[in-house]
C-alpha cells in the first residue's frame, strides 16, 4: 500500500501569480488556509476540504463551478510523477503530454505523484453571495442550471428524490458568485483562514458531533421523505432572504459541516451512484434513473444536480451535460444489498445508453463491461498500452482497477 498522505509539504506559492507547488499529501484544507490570506482560492474545490491534491488529480475532481472552469486537471500546470519502473516523470502539457492527460483521471494507476503544480482563482473578499432558488421538479433544476450558467460562478441543487410523480426532483439550486474589489467592506477582514473554518456548533450551541444521532434516526426509521418535504419548503423562505453572503468555506465544505455525517447509514454504509448525461438527454434519463429506484423500492436520500462541460483527460467524466448524485444506504443483509447492486446495474444501463459517462472517484458498483462503454474503446486501448509501459508487471492495482480493468 502506498500511504502519501506525510508528503504533505507546500513547497512553493507564488502569491503574485497564485501559483502553488505542492506534494500529493496536500490537502485542499491546507491548500486554502495557506492561499487565502494572499486573495487566493482553489479554482476547484469538492464538497470536502479533506481531499489530497493527489487525490484530487488522479481522480480528476470537479466541483459546483464544473460548468464554468471544468475539473481540477484543468488546473493543473504540472507534475512529476514515480511510475513502478522507478522512473520519475516530468509532465506538463509539452512534455510526457500522453502521460499527463492519462494520470490526470487514471485513478493512480500509471504511478505516484511526487510534487503538483495548480492554479488557483482570485478572490476579492472572504464571502460570496448566495442565492437560494427553488426548483419545481427535476426539469426546473436542469432549466435553471442552464438558465443560470453563463452569468453564476458557482451553480448546486439540491433534489428530492423520493418527492412522486411530477414533483419528482424538486428542491433548491443554489448560486454563488465571486465579490467584486470594494464590494464587501468587510470582505478583507474574512480572508483569514479561521473566519472560513466550518462553524462547530450549530446555531452556536450545539455541538454539531451531536447530530449525526438524529440524522441516523431518520434515516432508519423512514422519516427522510418527511425531512426532505420540510427542507424543500424552507428552499422557498431561503429564496425570499435571497441574495446573502457566506464564506467561501461555509458555502463548498457541507460534507464537513456535520462531523461523522456518514455515520447515519451504519451499519451498512452508503455508495454513490452518480451519472453524467449529455444535455440532449438529461431530463429524460435523470428522471428515469431516479424513477426506477423509487419502482424498486429503494429510494436514494440525497440528490445532487450540477453541470458539466468537457475536458481533454483520458478516463474523464467530463461532457457536455449534466449529473446528478444519488446518495443510497447500503443494507446490511447479503439479499438486500445484491438488490442495491442490481439496480445500479439497471440504472448504469439506461445511462450508457444514451452516452452517458461515470465518475470513478464515486463509483463502488459498475462492472468491466461498463469500462469501455464509458469511455470508448480508443480511450480505453490507449490507457492500457500506457498501463503496460509505465507499469509492466501490474504492481499497482486497487479493488477498483481490478473490478473494472483486471488490474
Amino acid at each position: 500500500m502506498l500511504e502519501l498522505s506525510a508528503l504533505n509539504r507546500i513547497l512553493d506559492f507564488d502569491a503574485e501569480r497564485g501559483i502553488a507547488r505542492v506534494e500529493p499529501g496536500v490537502r485542499v484544507r491546507d491548500l486554502w488556509r495557506h492561499a487565502i490570506p494572499h486573495g487566493w482560492w482553489p479554482a476547484v474545490v469538492p464538497g470536502t476540504m479533506q481531499v489530497s491534491m493527489g487525490g484530487a488529480a488522479s481522480m480528476n475532481i470537479h466541483g459546483k463551478n464544473a460548468f464554468a472552469v471544468g475539473t481540477f486537471g484543468d488546473h493543473v500546470l504540472g507534475f512529476t510523477l514515480l511510475t513502478p519502473r522507478g522512473e520519475t516523470l516530468v509532465c506538463d502539457r509539452e512534455r510526457n503530454a500522453d502521460v499527463f492527460f492519462a494520470a490526470i483521471s487514471g485513478f493512480g494507476m500509471l504511478g505516484a505523484f511526487t510534487e503538483l503544480t495548480v492554479e488557483l482563482k482570485r478572490v476579492h473578499s472572504g464571502r460570496l453571495r448566495v442565492w437560494g432558488i427553488p426548483m419545481r421538479n427535476l426539469e426546473d433544476g436542469i432549466a435553471i442550471l442552464d438558465d443560470q450558467r453563463g452569468n453564476a460562478d458557482y451553480l448546486v441543487g439540491w433534489c428530492d428524490l423520493c418527492a412522486p410523480g411530477a414533483g419528482l426532483g424538486r428542491g433548491v439550486m443554489h448560486r454563488a458568485d465571486q465579490l467584486e474589489p470594494g464590494e464587501d467592506e468587510d470582505g478583507k477582514a474574512l480572508l483569514r483562514p479561521e473566519r472560513q473554518d466550518v462553524p462547530t456548533t450549530l446555531f452556536g450551541v450545539v455541538p454539531k458531533g451531536w447530530i449525526w444521532p438524529g440524522m441516523w434516526c431518520a434515516f432508519h426509521f423512514g422519516f427522510v421523505p418527511m425531512v426532505n418535504a420540510l427542507k424543500y419548503r424552507a428552499g422557498y423562505r431561503e429564496g425570499w432572504k435571497s441574495p446573502y453572503l457566506q464564506t467561501h468555506g461555509a458555502f463548498h465544505f457541507l460534507l464537513d459541516y456535520v462531523p461523522r455525517w456518514h455515520w447515519m447509514a451504519k451499519p451498512g454504509g452508503l455508495i454513490q451512484f452518480q451519472p453524467f448525461v449529455p444535455a440532449a438527454h438529461a431530463a429524460r434519463v435523470l428522471r428515469r434513473v431516479a424513477e426506477l429506484a423509487q419502482a424498486r423500492g429503494i429510494r436514494p436520500y440525497l440528490g445532487v444536480l450540477k453541470r458539466h462541460r468537457p475536458d481533454p483527460f483520458l478516463m474523464t467524466h467530463g461532457l457536455d451535460g449534466f449529473s446528478m448524485a444519488m446518495d443510497f444506504g447500503v443494507p446490511k443483509s447479503v439479499v438486500g444489498r445484491e438488490r442495491l447492486w442490481r439496480l445500479t446495474h439497471e440504472m448504469a444501463d439506461v445511462v450508457l445508453e444514451a452516452g452517458g459517462r461515470f465518475y470513478w472517484a464515486k463509483d463502488g458498483t459498475l462492472t468491466s463491461s461498463s469500462f469501455e462503454r464509458v469511455h470508448g474503446g480508443d480511450a480505453v486501448r490507449k490507457f492500457r498500452e500506457l498501463k503496460a509501459r509505465l507499469d509492466p508487471e501490474r504492481v499497482l492495482q486497487t479493488d477498483l482497477s481490478r473490478r473494472l480493468m483486471g488490474g
